[in-house]
């Protein structure tokens, strides 16, 4: 075969492929579109807003009064209703309560620290043996920043900080995050801490 025939070769080769292509890419975009169609569903037209209904007037007896309000005004009761109950936002006592609390850590138990020693986290604290740390602990078994108390919303978390011997809240270790309630006891190395609030 000559040179000049692989070059026609080639060329119908490539005229064929690019056609290939082409019809692919086509077939393609079609079914896209239909599938597209398929899965729009029509929009429906919305119904008119209905009508607010006026409540209808309270029907008396004549000569007769209400059973339930006779009972009531008898004994003396309140109406059976139940109130609904208030969000926490209606209620200013338990947010009053919340902003209120002054939470702190006091040391149960420890080898470096003096028992009764207490210590205000009210904007968080870090528990470690930097001295940079809010609860400093010279304690061969505390890494220099070992774990952290802080707030989210309304609710304190203690977290350990990736040292070495970990954290343990109530006796058990924990990973990442683990939420504080009172009187829970936070252990780093030899140092037992008590949360209060």
């Amino acid at each position: 075969m000559t040179e000049t025939g692989l070059i026609i070769g080639q060329a119908v080769f490539l005229l064929l492929l690019y056609l290939f292509i082409a019809f692919v890419v086509r077939a393609s975009m079609r079914a896209l579109r239909s599938s597209e169609l398929e899965m729009t569903p029509p929009k429906q037209p919305e119904p008119p807003p209905a009508a607010p209904m006026a409540p209808a007037p309270p029907t008396e007896v004549v000569g007769a009064a209400p059973a339930a309000a006779s009972t009531g005004a008898r004994w003396g009761r309140r109406s059976s209703r139940a109130e609904p109950p208030l969000s926490e936002a209606a209620r200013p006592e338990v947010v009053h309560a919340a902003a209120a609390a002054e939470p702190h850590l006091v040391v149960s138990r420890s080898s470096s620290l003096p028992v009764g020693t207490t210590y205000d986290v009210a904007g968080g604290a870090t528990i470690g043996r930097s001295r940079s740390s809010r609860i400093p602990i010279t304690d061969q078994f505390i890494s220099t920043s070992h774990a952290r108390v802080f707030r989210k919303g309304h609710f304190w978390f203690v977290e350990d900080l990736g040292s070495l011997n970990g954290t343990y809240v109530n006796g058990r270790r924990i990973s990442g995050e683990q939420q504080l309630h009172l009187r829970d006891e936070i252990r780093v190395g030899e140092t037992v801490l008590r949360w209060e609030e």
